[in-house]
């Protein structure tokens, strides 16, 4: 009788001195999500000296997939490198100045963006009209040397007699040196041009520049370029160009 006493009073105290045991819940402005993890455990730990995220003790590891969702379980996929998605153009306000028939005019500004690790991104643009004093007045969108521009394939563009407004875009590294990093499969090299996608047409905003992996800073040159004919009314052109940086997921 003393024996099973004893184990019984054992028995309380190991249920006395269990740990409890905990949800995790994760959450931002448009989310909820309880028992996020099921794992021993997980999450994001740090330090003055280091950050870590881990999940551990997974039983079933894998990526799920079903028509609208990707469910990545048990362990880390993507190492966070707690960079932000950024996006950023050096200057708004392009100006031709005065333009001379058959002398091609171009102006210049540089788009950079920033990703999340593992994650890629594309880059978009359209303009809301050709360039325009107003509806019957306008700089037509270029056809290039050849006459296969659009606004979703590229053509050279360095005969004078080439008329028209277009945009040529060219990946560069942090000394500004053409790489062609991000936008060699929409432009071959400089020389090559593409019209904007026509909004007021209903054209769809097309890609410029992508990649499927991260990036930091990643920058390229977008040069704008216009030529006239020597019967283009004067006047002062101008339209809106748009550009729509999405990541990828």
């Amino acid at each position: 009788m003393s024996f099973n006493k004893n184990f019984f009073l054992i028995l309380i105290f190991g249920l006395f001195i269990t740990p409890p045991i905990l949800a995790q819940s994760f959450s931002s402005n448009s989310y909820r999500i309880n028992w996020g993890n099921f794992n021993m455990t997980g999450g994001r730990k740090s330090s003055i000296n280091y950050k870590l995220t881990d999940t551990v003790g997974q039983n079933a590891p894998g990526q799920y997939d079903s028509a609208g969702f990707i469910v990545k379980s048990g362990f880390q996929y993507i190492h966070d490198t707690f960079n932000t998605f950024a996006f950023a153009i050096d200057d708004l306000d392009i100006d031709f100045g005065t333009l001379v028939a058959g002398i091609a005019t171009t102006d210049t500004n540089i788009i950079t963006i920033t990703t999340p690790y593992g994650n890629g991104y594309q880059i978009y643009t359209h303009e809301n009209h050709p360039l325009q004093i107003d509806a019957s007045h306008q700089i037509s969108d270029t056809l290039g040397d050849n006459g296969t521009c659009s606004e979703s394939a590229s053509d050279t563009w360095t005969q004078a007699t080439t008329y028209g407004f277009g945009l040529s875009a060219m990946g560069i590294n942090s000394s500004q040196v053409a790489t062609g990093v991000g936008t060699s499969q929409f432009f071959a090299d400089s020389s090559y041009f593409r019209q904007f996608a026509n909004y007021s047409n209903s054209e769809k905003a097309q890609i410029i520049m992508e990649e499927d992996n991260d990036v930091k800073d990643r920058s390229a040159r977008i040069t704008y370029k216009v030529n006239i004919s020597a019967t283009q009314p004067a006047g002062n052109y101008r339209n809106n160009i748009t550009f729509t940086a999405i990541p990828k997921y």
